[in-house]
């Protein structure tokens, strides 16, 4: 899961913008005053700000880790006249740039009390929002969690053990007659790495977009297949 797109979740659930507009218009602000009138005006009511954004969050059963993000849509002109939401206009106020919300999640290592911290062991604590625990939204806290382990594995000092070169798909016993089936599967059939990868039960990998499509192991024998008809060929 991406910030965008739970902001555009959000967004889509019409009691998002109903609780915005219904709090400006008790809170007397108006998106569409200069920047200066803004400014003073919310420096003046900043208490009163947050307590209805705290309470808005409450009543519409959200975590309170949206506040930030609720009051940059209270500030932001960003309904176009057409009722269209013009995510660009929602900004971080008063210090501008692209405003998003936080994710209903966290992730941490932890160590319990007295616990050795230098232990090769490491305990991961994930937590989610359970009224938003997907698994697109643990996945993302998953991924995010594995870069504080690599931080803590950094401060230890632990090398990564020989057999994980195999664990995340590194190159296997080299095999000809695999290489050749998988430039046949890839080549002559048209299958994909991530076909491949599964049809050998190889391990997969993320892409940009956080999607388990690739697979270096299928990659590197099809490669290897195309050298080895080449060479036969001749």
């Amino acid at each position: 899961m991406k910030r965008q797109t739970f902001q555009r979740a959000l967004h889509a659930w019409d009691k998002w913008d109903d609780s915005i507009e219904r709090s400006r218009k008790l809170l007397g602000y108006d998106p569409a005053w200069p920047r200066d009138t803004a400014i003073n005006w919310k420096e003046k009511h900043y208490p009163e700000i947050r307590e209805r954004a705290e309470d808005e969050l409450r009543r519409l059963g959200l975590p309170p880790t949206l506040r930030e993000y609720w009051e940059d849509c209270l500030y932001s002109d960003y309904m176009s006249r057409s009722g269209r939401t013009d995510f660009s206009k929602i900004i971080s106020f008063p210090h501008g740039g692209k405003s998003l919300p936080e994710l209903p999640c966290s992730h941490r290592v932890v160590w319990d009390e007295g616990e050795d911290v230098n232990d090769p062991w490491l305990r991961v604590e994930i937590r989610l929002h359970g009224r938003f625990a997907t698994r697109e939204l643990f996945d993302y806290a998953a991924w995010q969690a594995y870069e504080d382990v690599k931080i803590s594995l950094g401060r230890m000092g632990l090398e990564e053990h020989p057999v994980c070169r195999w664990l995340k798909g590194g190159r296997p016993p080299a095999d000809e007659s695999i290489a050749l089936e998988c430039v046949h599967l890839k080549d002559d059939l048209g299958w994909t790495h991530k076909q491949i990868g599964e049809h050998f039960g190889w391990p997969l990998q993320y892409d940009s977009y956080r999607n388990l499509s690739q697979c270096s192991t299928s990659r590197y024998y099809v490669k290897w297949g195309r050298e080895l008809r080449e060479k036969y060929q001749q």
